[in-house]
């Protein structure tokens, strides 16, 4: 008996939509209620709305005209035979559950680390010496963050040959709020970008509400297609592409040197922001050389975070560029959210000055290593396929090998089961088909997991 799921307000709007588009109660053509409209009928927030008929755009069912509203898509013969095969409800529920996964369950398919991976003591203790400090930390702070901060990532990135001044750096509400700086501040809607595919959930939400052209770089276990992104490059002329070079999510590979030289050589050509999120930037090789660091931070915006290895609830992330952009987008930042918050500032800088901070990050390292290693001996004893090679990251893009593996169904079972899994599809600008999934090691290490792949893969 399949297990019932809290769906979210956004995922009955979209469940509401969808069916009375499929179900020809809304014609091809047909304006949709104002986003005004809708919430008063529904008794939702505008915001809601916004974020139900984005996914109804991302799904193909609705389509955004500037100034006009939102109307059901002219949708062509493919596309039908795509819903057909595929049915809303295999879909829209797993974008859902990747938003807002259910707390009980086990959560294989999750995109951060469990509480006890992170530094939950020391976060604690640092609350404690800030209860103890001196001076105000109750007021705004200042516009571009923390300047002690601010001086600390400006050392760490001179060490990473990031050639970045303090004035250059902003902080942020978390990398999530770095990478909406720089599409609301760079972008305008019917803009071109290049995205990864499969890449950040997130972002892609991010840009369809911005109403830009969303296209697709296909990934390789060495980084994006570089011959593929050439011939991008040259038919779209897009603005800027988004990409997360190393240790990707959901993949888990990284770009090798060659790729990254390629990938910079043809930006200059084309000339193409490159918006670099290097949010797992402290579990890398101190070897890899960021492409800010490449490219001088000429054409690249790097963005990094610290939530990934201090707390998940720390929401402290910054971004670097040339001094242009960066005041374009200090200026946004201001315009829209005044000040990132002082207090976790504050408590970041704590955690990085307790003198525990490189075994911190030696530690996690180790730990997913590990994690990573006995997943793909698991994963071996199924027959299944890893898509990378063995890296410091949660992510692992897996598949069993067979044509006619399908990750939605997978998914469906195991939620029967409560586990949540993260099928390729919710990862790819149009929620295209893939036979992979992405499985994150630091939750799966529980038998009853291996379990359910193993009867699910006879």
């Amino acid at each position: 008996m399949e297990v019932a799921r809290k769906t979210s307000l956004i995922g009955k709007l979209v469940e509401h939509f969808s069916q009375r588009i499929e179900q020809d109660q809304l014609a091809q053509g047909s304006r949709l209620p104002s986003i005004r409209a809708a919430a008063t009928s529904f008794e939702v927030s505008t915001f809601t709305v916004v974020q139900a008929y984005d996914r109804l755009v991302a799904l193909g069912y609705v389509e955004a005209r500037k100034g006009d509203g939102f109307f059901v898509a002219r949708t062509s013969s493919a596309v039908e035979r795509q819903r057909r095969d595929t049915p809303l409800s295999d879909v829209h529920w797993l974008l859902d559950d990747a938003f807002h996964p259910d707390a009980s369950a086990l959560q294989p398919g999750a995109g951060g680390l469990p509480h006890d991976w992170l530094d939950e003591p020391g976060l604690l203790r640092a609350m404690r010496s800030l209860g103890r400090a001196n001076g105000p930390v109750s007021d705004y702070g200042e516009p571009r963050g923390n300047a002690k901060l601010r001086a600390w990532i400006q050392r760490y990135l001179d060490e990473r040959g990031v050639p970045a001044h303090q004035e250059q750096i902003i902080l942020t509400h978390g990398a999530s709020q770095a990478l909406n700086m720089v599409v609301q501040t760079l972008l305008k809607p019917g803009d071109c970008v290049l995205v990864d595919d499969p890449g950040y959930i997130n972002l892609m939400s991010n840009l369809r509400d911005k109403s830009v052209e969303i296209v697709g770089v296909p990934w390789t276990p060495q980084g994006p297609n570089v011959t593929k992104l050439a011939e991008l490059l040259a038919h779209h002329r897009p603005k800027a592409f988004f990409t997360n070079p190393f240790l990707h999510n959901p993949t888990g590979a990284s770009y090798t040197p060659a790729v990254a030289h390629r990938v910079l050589q043809l930006a200059d050509i084309y000339d193409c922001w490159i918006v670099e999120d290097d949010v797992c930037e402290q579990l890398t090789d101190d070897h890899q050389a960021p492409l800010a660091a490449m490219d001088g931070l000429q054409r690249v915006i790097h963005i990094g975070s610290f939530s990934k290895i201090l707390a998940s609830s720390l929401r402290v992330g910054y971004i670097t560029a040339q001094s242009s952009v960066s005041e374009a987008l200090l200026h946004y930042k201001m315009s829209t959210g005044l000040y990132s918050s002082q207090l976790t500032e504050h408590l970041a800088m704590q955690m990085l000055n307790d003198g525990s901070h490189r075994k911190r990050c030696e530690r996690l390292r180790a730990r997913l290593l590990t994690a990573q290693h006995e997943a793909r001996i698991e994963l071996q004893r199924l027959g299944w396929t890893c898509w990378a090679s063995l890296a410091p990251t949660p992510y692992l893009w897996v598949g069993d090998g067979s044509e006619d593996f399908d990750p939605v169904a997978l998914t469906r079972r195991g939620l029967s089961r409560n586990i949540l899994l993260a099928p390729g599809r919710i990862f790819r600008p149009s929620l295209q088909a893939t036979p992979w999934l992405r499985l994150n090691v630091s939750h799966a290490n529980t038998p009853s997991l291996w379990r359910f792949l193993a009867e699910s893969s006879r």
